[in-house]
């Protein structure tokens, strides 16, 4: 069973009843036969009763939480324009989107329920953070460490650039 409320570029029909190979084919470095693929299959398969938890992290040029578009659908659009941010400006439109995500082996059907919790921030509510600089700096550096293949999966091709020079004058100005 399913429910899907708030898709960060998946839709649950394109996901549902494959298995989790076929499920992260499209995130880079994730399809069939490679080792992030196989330690995600080792990392179901050893679930008990505890909840695992991780983050997920994207930017988005709105404050809408619900994104239907699928990657392959995402992506096309976002290499055909030069910014996803009107007007370029990303300090006016750029959104943090991060998504709590758990996993959990329920005891007595032994299936698995995963969680997405989104949190949902303008990007430029990080300058007023007291660890603004650290956590900028840290962003900036994920961004730039990124492959095309991984920007383009994020949306991030024409955007990085511009992104990086706000998070660096936000990391400059602690």
């Amino acid at each position: 069973a399913g429910s899907l409320c708030f898709p960060s570029s998946w839709s649950l029909r394109e996901k549902f009843g494959k298995p989790l190979q076929e499920i992260h084919e499209p995130v880079p470095g994730f399809g069939p036969g490679t080792r992030p693929a196989e330690l995600i299959n080792r990392m179901f398969d050893g679930l008990q009763g505890q909840a695992v938890e991780r983050f997920n992290w994207s930017i988005q040029a709105d404050d809408r939480l619900y994104h239907p578009l699928s990657n392959v659908e995402r992506i096309d659009r976002a290499t055909n324009r030069p910014s996803r941010f009107p007007d370029g400006d990303v300090n006016a439109h750029a959104f943090i989107r991060v998504e709590r995500q758990t996993l959990r082996k329920l005891p007595v059907s032994r299936d698995i329920l995963f969680t997405i919790r989104i949190h949902l921030d303008p990007l430029k509510l990080l300058a007023d953070h007291p660890d603004r600089a650290t956590l900028a700096a840290s962003f900036a550096e994920q961004l730039l460490a990124l492959d095309q293949q991984q920007l383009d999966y994020k949306g991030l091709t024409a955007d990085r650039d511009r992104l990086v020079a706000l998070l660096g004058r936000m990391a400059g100005s602690a």
